[in-house]
């Protein structure tokens, strides 16, 4: 099989269909756009594509996704005051929301890592009892308009080149993300399961309707954050009882609409791999080796056989990629082909994003690699 597009290549690789070779396709964000052309001020949806055609990677644009509203929109009843606190380049974030009922409060903390990334976290939760839900539920207005035109505009660039699928949250992701402290959520789930069944409807159906104006954008798939809930935190047992009845349905909600969903777990898998393996996801990833993760690709393409989900990943970009030497990741390239080669579709990438500082000359390595052994 001969002459695919990029776009064909990778479509067919996630629909399970025969391809030329395996596509190589690593998770670039955009921080490392920023790096690559040395500066915070360019277009990312437009230039993404640059950075993947140097290297000869296979394009899944990421970098598109439209933001959430997470309070909004205000209402008569539902009065947003926000207030930042400049810290240098970090800032602190205050929401405050005035209910007759009474108040909410939520603090976002923004944190620069290095010149290019910045890592954003909620440190104060709004939803910390149950009566800051029920204000939540009496008083929040209905879902407002989103801005998808950086999706809208991916499509029309990325063309026959690749696919794109901007980012969103999982069932469970939405919630610890946004709403409520992890170690709370997760009490909650065994003391207190009325309370929350509660969150995880309404929150999550709140977010659909978010979810679903990205997919009315003309995308081809989501990247589906379901990292927070992984291996090392909850066992299979709980993972089963809490977290996979709200995770199918979100998924079932999102792929009978034609859209895939490419299920993104960067760190410790293996123990919910036989879980994952039942969700009916199109794509799985990152497949993360020790010691940032735990999952061995061989039992990975074990417990996935049969069941229609390609899988991505198992590159790590932290040590191999970044401090590794050109034999050693051209090595590690061809152990993962000859491991996945007649067993799975399959894409090569790394197990998350590229990190700052990591050569040129190394991630062409990769890409060369990826496309000297991924012939079938």
């Amino acid at each position: 099989m001969t002459g695919l597009t990029g776009r064909e290549r990778l479509l067919r690789a996630l629909h399970q269909q025969p391809v030329d070779r395996i596509p190589v396709a690593p998770f670039i964000h955009v921080n490392y756009v920023k790096e690559f052309f040395g500066s915070h001020d360019i277009d990312w949806v437009e230039r993404t594509p640059e950075v993947y055609r140097h290297y000869g990677f296979d394009l899944v644009h990421r970098n598109c996704s439209a933001v959430p509203d997470a309070f909004g929109p205000e209402g008569p009843n539902w009065e947003i005051e926000v207030a930042t606190e400049e810290i240098g380049r970090d800032q602190n974030t205050t929401t405050i929301i005035h209910t007759p009922g009474g108040d909410l409060r939520c603090v976002e903390s923004l944190r620069w890592t290095y010149e290019y990334d910045a890592e954003i976290s909620v440190t104060e939760y709004p939803i910390k009892t149950e009566h800051d839900l029920d204000l939540v539920m009496e008083y929040q207005p209905a879902p407002g308009a989103v801005d998808v035109s950086d999706a809208r505009r991916a499509v029309d660039i990325v063309g026959d080149e690749g696919v794109t699928a901007p980012w969103i949250q999982g069932a469970f992701n939405v919630i610890a993300v946004y709403y409520r402290r992890l170690d709370d959520l997760l009490v909650d789930a065994v003391l207190n399961p009325t309370f929350y069944g509660r969150m995880m409807a309404y929150f999550v159906g709140r977010y659909r309707a978010f979810v679903q104006q990205v997919i009315d954008a003309g995308i081809d798939f989501v990247s589906y954050g379901s990292n927070i809930a992984n291996g090392k935190l909850v066992s299979p047992s709980f993972y089963r009882e809490h977290i996979l009845p709200y995770e199918v349905e979100f998924i079932d909600f999102i792929q009978r609409q034609g859209v895939g969903v490419i299920h993104h777990n960067c760190g410790y898998a293996r123990n919910l791999l036989p879980l994952y393996a039942t969700m009916g996801m199109c794509c799985h990833e990152s497949l993360t080796p020790p010691p940032y993760g735990d999952t061995t690709l061989a039992e990975a393409v074990d417990a996935f056989a049969g069941g229609g989900t390609t899988l991505s990943g198992n590159i790590d970009q932290l040590d191999l990629v970044r401090k590794g030497s050109a034999s050693e990741i051209e090595a590690a390239v061809k152990a993962t082909m000859d491991t996945v080669r007649g067993r799975c579709h399959f894409i090569l990438a790394t197990t998350d994003y590229f990190n700052e500082n990591t050569p040129a000359d190394r991630i062409q390595v990769l890409a060369d690699a990826g496309r000297k052994y991924g012939r079938l």
